[in-house]
């Protein structure tokens, strides 16, 4: 089974030591000075020192220093700080940090730290430090609100502890360090990303390739909960004992080529030690001058990655009744539309909840609990939206991924019919994972609620382009219908229905819009025989849907259609 965190070997002795009373300061183990010239760096390695054997979360690195950027920027920022820190520190003469693709730490014994040791001395205060002892990394000035919140504590922190060593010197201080994280053996796939291959000198075309790689990686975390193991992050040279250690599923690698002012882009998957190849996505050529990782074309490039390393995981993974979901298998799994199915998954959703405490399955509970209601399944009452809004807060208060927000943001407009507060989280989503035709889709549907039928088109037709490789792509043609209908195009808005009704032949929501549109199409056999497949599994529905908002839609006009076709096909 992979393993995202192993212990390294203790390293035989310090070979540096951190002094961070005072100025930074890194020595080696001769006492020639090593220190960081950025302060960036010293600030980054100063914060991992006082961590000790536990280390700190990647995504604790990035709130701290780069908390203002959008996640993935924040995650390149990182990457860029942790590749220039490990380079200068390669003077050392072996590795001083461990990194993985969730934390960085000091290699056990490498180096010493002066607070810590000063915490675990037995021998009292040193005499130097009595008169007047210096702050906490003097003279560092990071301009990043998190950062200076967390030095200020670690100032006042220590100054306490160095004046309780002051007026009792002689008692020994017992370290209290905390304990290292246990191993994560979760047997969840491992994508290893390869080092991009950019044959190109502009640093543009640089950024791109690297953005592009952190991109599809927080793309498979948000949508398939795979870890990714970054050799991008290790030392010049092979690793073979990191990759055996890593045993990644999968191998990505990029390749980028810059011609007359134009980039083309490959992306590649592969297995067995990264020698075979399994497929592969390629775009361009795109005008340097206006590429970037947010244009629509190269958004469409990541969506087809994206998907299909998705596919391929689920394809190649064994079933493991005891582990948690993916937000990628949920979503598949729900619109198979059986309702048996849907219990059994309800189910499974409480398990991984309670497993692993990940905001995720908040968020894929409350959204199926638009199925519970929007399938047939069950009633629209107060403990199903009391519920629906005990599970977005606990998304909304996390640092989640963009499809957990999309989901959350759905369920809110969709149960709570508070629209203004799904739109805030719909427009998170979207910032937070652009590449996302779940994303997309669901702030389409959120403008079709609303009435906006101009940027209901345009964020379906951003979801189909980005999504046109999903296994569940038909229901993003659901969401053309529904536009369609509710702008009174009822030949289109039918043939998408009865095409997405061969695959789905009892998906309520296709089923309502299609009764509509081929009643206004003046087909009555045909939208009454959708609502006599709807009245199978919901003997009650009637028009009264339109009226109790179960359809969610607020625009008088688009009421109006609605209620007219379901009355012409039968559903009084």
């Amino acid at each position: 089974m992979p393993q995202a965190w192993r212990p390294s070997e203790r390293a035989p002795g310090p070979r540096a030591r951190i002094a961070l009373l005072g100025p930074f300061r890194l020595t080696d183990a001769a006492g020639r000075d090593r220190t960081p010239r950025s302060a960036h760096q010293q600030a980054l390695l100063a914060v991992v020192a006082l961590a000790s054997d536990a280390g700190v979360a990647r995504a604790r690195l990035m709130d701290l220093f780069w908390g203002d950027k959008t996640p993935q920027l924040a995650a390149q920022s990182l990457r860029t700080a942790l590749h220039g820190l490990r380079r200068g520190l390669d003077t050392l003469g072996a590795p001083l940090l461990e990194i993985d693709a969730h934390r960085v730490r000091l290699v056990p014994g490498a180096a010493t730290v002066d607070l810590l040791d000063l915490a675990a001395g037995d021998g009292g205060l040193p005499a130097h430090l009595r008169a007047d002892p210096p702050d906490v990394l003097e003279g560092v000035n990071i301009p990043a609100e998190p950062f200076e919140e967390w030095l200020r504590e670690q100032r006042q922190h220590w100054y306490d502890r160095i004046e309780a060593l002051r007026d009792a010197p002689a008692p020994a201080v017992t370290a209290v360090r905390p304990a290292a994280p246990p191993a994560f053996v979760e047997d969840r796939p491992i994508v290893g990303l390869l080092e991009p291959v950019i044959h190109s000198r502009s640093y543009q075309a640089l950024f791109l390739g690297e953005a592009l790689v952190d991109r599809i990686a927080f793309g498979l975390r948000d949508y398939v909960g795979a870890r990714t193991y970054d050799y991008r992050d290790l030392t010049t040279g092979p690793d073979h004992e990191a990759v055996t250690r890593s045993s990644p599923s999968l191998y990505l690698r990029l390749r980028l080529y810059e011609a007359d002012g134009a980039l083309s882009i490959r992306i590649l998957v592969l297995r067995h030690s990264a020698q075979e190849l399994l497929w592969s996505v390629q775009g361009g050529p795109y005008r340097l001058d206006s590429a970037s990782i947010d244009s629509a074309e190269i958004l469409v490039l990541l969506g087809e990655a994206i998907e299909r390393v998705a596919m391929t995981l689920a394809r190649d993974a064994g079933s493991d009744p005891d582990g948690p979901l993916t937000p990628f298998h949920v979503l598949t799994a729900m619109f198979q539309i059986n309702h048996a199915s849907l219990s059994d998954l309800r189910r499974g959703l409480q398990s991984s909840r309670a497993l692993t405490q990940d905001p995720v399955y908040a968020a894929l509970q409350a959204y199926l609990n638009t199925f519970r209601v929007g399938e047939h399944w069950t009633a629209q009452d107060a403990p199903l939206a009391e519920e629906t809004r005990a599970l977005v807060a606990q998304v909304e208060d996390s640092q989640t991924g963009g499809i957990a927000l999309a989901l959350a943001g759905h369920a809110t407009g969709y149960i709570l019919h508070d629209h203004d507060h799904a739109n805030a989280l719909l427009d998170r989503a979207i910032r937070t994972a652009p590449h996302s035709a779940v994303c997309w889709d669901h702030m389409a549907l959120h403008h079709i609620y609303n009435g906006r039928y101009a940027d209901a088109r345009r964020a379906s037709q951003n979801a189909l382009r980005i999504g046109e490789h999903s296994p569940i792509r038909f229901t993003l043609d659901l969401t053309r219908c529904m536009i369609a209908t509710l702008e009174g195009d009822f030949g289109t808005a039918s043939a998408l229905g009865r095409r997405i009704l061969t695959r789905r032949p009892n998906y309520g929501a296709a089923l309502r819009y299609t009764s509509v549109s081929l009643a206004h199409l003046g087909d009555t056999v045909g939208a009454k025989d959708c609502i006599q497949r709807i009245r199978r599994m919901d003997p009650d529905f009637s028009v009264a849907w339109v009226n109790e908002d179960r359809m969610a839609v607020r625009d008088g006009q688009a009421k109006a259609i609605l209620t007219e076709g379901l009355i012409m096909a039968g559903a009084k």
